[in-house]
């Protein structure tokens, strides 16, 4: 099986600058058992998907997917309203 960071290739994620409001949501999910990650698509460097597991880890757990995938210019923008999502569900 070859590796997937061979010398040259661009497999890391882009960066982003998130606002105050993003980063204060990140952290109530992640305080709060929200657990929500990118996920790299096999064979594809610039695309992901977005899961999301609620609740404390549990062994064997499966993730829900989100059915969109992401380029390189929306995966972080994607990733953060979908934590402002939950931030603004659970603090109504």
């Amino acid at each position: 099986m070859k590796s997937l960071y061979r010398k040259g290739a661009n497999y890391k994620m882009p960066k982003y600058l998130a606002s105050k409001e993003e980063r204060e949501a990140c952290e109530y999910c992640i305080r709060n058992n929200i657990r929500i990650a990118p996920q790299g698509i096999q064979n594809d460097p610039d695309h992901w998907r977005i899961t999301i597991t609620l609740g404390p880890y549990q062994r064997g757990e499966k993730p829900n997917v989100a059915p969109s995938i992401y380029d390189r210019h929306a995966i972080w923008k994607s990733y953060y309203e979908f934590c402002k999502y939950y931030y603004d569900k659970h603090r109504k």
